[in-house]
């Protein structure tokens, strides 16, 4: 089953086979452009069934446009062309992509979803716009290339050119945004009753209702109890008493807040239902995820009440990790709410078991830590990624839940600075203290800096309150990964 529900495959990567020769011990271009998008997205993006489609078969003039291109093109959701002179040059590849373009521009959905196109247009070289297949119009290209003019034509940007993970990053992105257009909320298992968790939703304008109940409809689907639609109409000491008592049943509160300050209290002209359901939540100490549009300006919103409502709430303390304000797309709130209702379940199913191993990793390094990811795999650990996201405020909040359910925290170290490491290393330090202010046993025994060959040495960091062990494996005179050296980071994570 692929990631993309409709189809059997979800990328269809259409390339010309010249383009794949490795040069000197390289190996070919397009086999590591794939191997880095799959790693990419379904180890650090969460998608954990992709499904890419490339033929790997070598080709000429004399082979047959086959069913089996056919077929696979049909069924797949979106369609990578890795543009290039040859590609252009190449009849067979010129026949997918209008095969791709044919095909789903005349099926229900189109070439199109939202604001994102189906047809992604990888740049090789440098091809002038006037020089663009009719099948690219309306499309954007994405550069992979090392031409600095206008008019040169320019190579491939090679995996070890530090330019290489910043171009595919746009790639990666566009990418995740279309599949969430494509892709329902994900699934989760359903619960037993004793482990049901209660959800407060609070108010919220007329103009998130919809997203309200997106929200509550993902958290009941998740098995949740739903604590929700307290007004209208109630007085505020009656309404204040309601909350109360239903926020005291709650292990979250939901919180959907935007430039609109919502329905005004009966007996209270100066205060809406959406504040004071938040400042009554903020009293009461219980965890709250707050959400604002990512594209909202706070700063100008006429409003003067409601501008400086969201001001304090987006200036509000994260104390004992009590409290999240979020700015990020609508889909990826609907994810994090689901996220923690199953953090809040798993926690309460099993408090015992943990992850052995959790690897983090800034880009520069990722490829690193799919090696590393890929050796404990194979001694028969559990390994997980940290999950990435648009917004920097979501992936530090997905790191933090992380920590708290892992028992070694490794981060890669090779090309990312000190600053990086302090801050990764702060915020699990500060999840550890989370956990011990809600009584929660911490599963976090040790961190891990692994020295990749591209670190410059041991890198010079602080010194850390002894709350945890943290130990360097120098891995930085092999390429590969030395077992000699993750000796004692397999053994830290045998379970007792």
């Amino acid at each position: 089953m692929a990631q993309s529900p409709e189809y059997e495959h979800d990328i269809f990567i259409s390339y010309a086979h010249n383009d794949n020769y490795g040069l000197a011990d390289r190996p070919g271009w397009v086999d590591v452009f794939e191997e880095t998008l799959d790693n990419w997205l379904r180890k650090r993006r969460g998608m954990g069934n992709l499904r890419i489609w490339r033929d790997k078969r070598r080709m000429d003039g004399n082979t047959l446009f086959d069913e089996a291109i056919q077929n696979a093109i049909d069924s797949s959701a979106i369609f990578l062309a890795l543009t290039s002179r040859n590609y252009l040059l190449s009849d067979y590849c010129r026949r997918e992509l209008r095969r791709f373009h044919q095909h789903h521009g005349q099926h229900p959905g189109g070439l199109r979803i939202g604001d994102c196109s189906r047809i992604f247009n990888i740049l090789l070289n440098n091809i002038p716009f006037r020089n663009w297949p009719t099948e690219f119009q309306g499309t954007s290209g994405f550069p992979m290339h090392d031409a600095r003019l206008e008019n040169e034509i320019g190579d491939f940007i090679f995996p070890h050119d530090n330019a290489y993970v910043e171009r595919m990053r746009p790639i990666v992105n566009a990418l995740e945004k279309t599949f969430e257009k494509l892709i329902p909320a994900p699934a989760a298992e359903s619960t037993v009753p004793g482990d049901r968790v209660t959800v407060f939703v609070a108010d919220v304008p007329e103009a998130l209702q919809d997203f309200k109940d997106r929200i509550i409809a993902e958290a009941q689907f998740r098995d949740a109890l739903i604590q929700s639609d307290i007004p209208p109409p109630m007085a505020a000491a009656d309404h204040e008493a309601a909350v109360t008592r239903a926020l005291a049943q709650s292990r979250v509160a939901v919180h959907l807040l935007n430039q609109w300050p919502g329905r005004k209290m009966p007996d209270r002209k100066d205060l809406t239902f959406p504040r004071a359901q938040h400042e009554i939540a903020f009293k009461q100490s219980i965890p709250q995820l707050v959400w604002v549009p990512s594209d909202l300006d706070i700063a100008t919103i006429e409003n003067e009440d409601q501008r400086r409502f969201l001001e304090g709430c987006e200036n509000r303390p994260r104390a004992m990790g009590q409290y999240e304000f979020v700015r990020c797309l609508q889909s990826e709130f609907v994810n994090l709410v689901g996220e923690h209702i199953a953090g809040i379940t798993e926690a309460a199913r099993d408090e015992t078991r943990r992850l052995s191993y959790l690897i983090d990793t800034h880009q520069k390094d990722q490829r690193y830590a799919y090696r590393l990811a890929e050796f404990l795999l194979d001694k028969g650990a559990e390994v997980d990624f940290n999950q990435e996201s648009f917004d920097p405020l979501v992936s530090l909040v997905k790191f933090e839940q992380s920590v708290k359910r892992v028992k070694n925290l490794v981060l890669i170290c090779g090309q990312v600075g000190p600053a990086w490491l302090v801050g990764r290393i702060k915020k699990a330090f500060k999840a550890i203290c989370e956990q011990f202010e809600t009584e929660e046993k911490p599963g976090l025994e040790h961190i891990w800096l692994f020295l990749t060959p591209t670190s410059s040495g041991k890198p010079d960091l602080p010194a850390f309150p002894a709350l945890i062990n943290i130990n360097v494996l120098d891995n930085s005179r092999s390429k590969e990964i030395d077992p000699q050296v993750t000796s004692l980071l397999l053994s830290a994570g045998a379970k007792p």
